[in-house]
């Protein structure tokens, strides 16, 4: 029999349950990817954010003016073991992986005012990620379902024939109708499926690099466009479990240079700054919510600060509401609130893959 477990990336896994059934589990909690070009210009709910796994495709419309798009890249060919950076095959496995270094998220946004236009683009990557179990206890639990797989895959095949002897196989409709017969039986043992779904959907650890580039349109004027802000920055991730929900403390730093700051004296967006900014934020996730409050300290050549409480609720594996409220920065206005409320969606190019390469 062909040894393999597919699996719903970015919200799904097949042999663990939400709603106590042996159909699916979350794997990402309720965060999703948070638009590095959006962060760059502070027009964000949440600027200090970190998801090592992340959707295909995003949308964020958490200000309808300033809607992002957000592409993951390099994981077509990935099994599922290496989606998650646990290597190629089981022999490979390890507690602490830098192996999502080179699957970027990109992302772009045009943010238009009466009298600007700001058009941004940047990237994010994980640069390491520690699990919470040790390597051989994170093969114990693996291996425990795939042999959990295997009995499942041979009760589908052997109720299928029963059922329907007159399916050719392969075809669309016998993938169905085994997909159907698969999800709906219990799982062998869920105390250990549930441990490495676990295992996966929240590390310990997370360490995550991000740049951004942005130009500005003034008068929104093609002819009048010039270098605006360039910032890099890195968040550090750490996640407790508290009884059974999660506790997520963020640790913040960034650079910002900003070369199109509003002149009184020219009338025009001609004086450049440099901003060093250091922040936190904590989160608790409670099955489909999360409650969250961001500090972020601004230094260089303004003094100021952002302060903002932040909500999300998962409405489904592919829609995310998220809002925030509180004071931002002033550095480009002294319009300081914050007040957003969206949508976050995404979808993926392929809902499945096989845990290892046959």
């Amino acid at each position: 029999m062909k040894k393999h477990l597919t699996f719903l990336l970015f919200g799904l896994i097949q042999i663990c349950a939400s709603q106590n059934t042996a159909n699916s589990v979350d794997l990402k909690g309720v965060q999703i990817l948070n638009s590095t070009a959006l962060s760059l210009l502070d027009n964000t709910a949440s600027i200090i954010t970190s998801n090592t796994d992340c959707k295909d495709f995003n949308i964020n419309t958490e200000n309808l003016s300033n809607i992002s798009v957000d592409f993951s890249l390099n994981k077509g060919k990935l099994n599922g073991l290496e989606y998650y950076g646990l290597g190629k095959s089981i022999n490979d496995f390890k507690q602490a992986t830098i192996d999502k270094l080179f699957r970027p998220n990109v992302s772009a946004v045009i943010k238009q005012t009466d009298s600007t236009t700001n058009l941004a683009a940047g990237f994010n990557v994980n640069v390491l990620t520690v699990f919470r179990s040790k390597a051989e206890n994170i093969k114990t639990a693996y291996l425990s379902i795939r042999k959990s797989t295997e009995k499942l895959e041979k009760e589908a095949k052997l109720i299928i024939i029963k059922r329907f002897s007159d399916l050719k196989q392969p075809s669309p409709e016998y993938d169905n109708q085994y997909a159907k017969i698969l999800d709906s039986l219990p799982t062998y043992d869920k105390a250990k499926t549930d441990e490495f779904a676990e295992i996966l959907k929240k590390p310990l650890f997370s360490l995550d690099l991000a740049a951004a580039y942005s130009t500005l349109y003034s008068d929104n004027t093609h002819g009048n466009s010039q270098q605006d802000r360039i910032g890099v920055w890195s968040t550090l991730t750490f996640s407790p479990k508290v009884e059974n929900n999660y506790l997520n403390l963020y640790g913040f730093i960034r650079y910002i240079k900003d070369n199109s700051v509003y002149s009184k004296l020219t009338s025009n967006y001609s004086d450049q700054v440099e901003y060093f900014d250091y922040g936190c934020k904590i989160q608790i996730d409670i099955n489909a919510i999360s409650f969250g409050y961001e500090y972020i300290k601004r230094n260089g050549n303004g003094k100021d600060y952002r302060s903002v409480g932040i909500i999300q609720y998962k409405i489904n594996s592919n829609y995310y509401l998220t809002g925030g409220f509180g004071k931002n920065f002033t550095s480009d206005s002294s319009k300081d609130l914050v007040s957003l409320l969206g949508i976050r969606w995404g979808i993926n190019k392929k809902d499945s893959k096989e845990w290892e390469t046959q």
